[in-house]
């Protein structure tokens, strides 16, 4: 019986030696891991508004409000139905070019907006500018 106590002894020292540490270690790993998880969140949340606005400014800058291609804006150049109008981000936000909105609006450039004239006039005068 004694040799048993003895064991029990020996495992729960053991137990105490590494498990303790390893648990310690183990939930500060995981609380950091979080903190981390919130700062990217937060730096991402930042970079992108940022983003937003500077290209929003360019926009503006370029005198490209709505996107006016002779005179027009998006809606008009695509012919596009009222029901489509209705749906469409950059028919909401007429003061940003329609790109832009539709950027802000999906997340990404949807891929009709690469081949359309008004963005290609983006494309351009930032040539010229450069």
């Amino acid at each position: 019986m004694d040799g048993i106590g003895d064991v029990a002894v020996i495992a729960g020292m053991f137990i105490l030696r590494l498990g303790v540490p390893l648990a310690i270690t183990l939930a500060v790993g995981y609380a950091l891991l979080r903190l981390d998880r919130k700062w990217q969140t937060e730096a991402w949340a930042e970079w992108k508004s940022s983003q937003l606005e500077q290209e929003e400014q360019a926009g503006q800058a370029a005198g490209r409000v709505a996107s006016p291609v002779a005179g027009q804006l998006c809606w008009d150049v695509k012919e596009c139905s009222q029901t489509a109008r209705e749906q469409c981000a950059a028919f909401k936000r007429p003061n940003i070019p329609c790109w832009l909105a539709r950027r802000r609006a999906e997340g990404r450039l949807p891929a009709a907006c690469y081949d359309c004239e008004l963005f290609s006039l983006k494309q351009v005068s930032q040539s010229i500018a450069s």
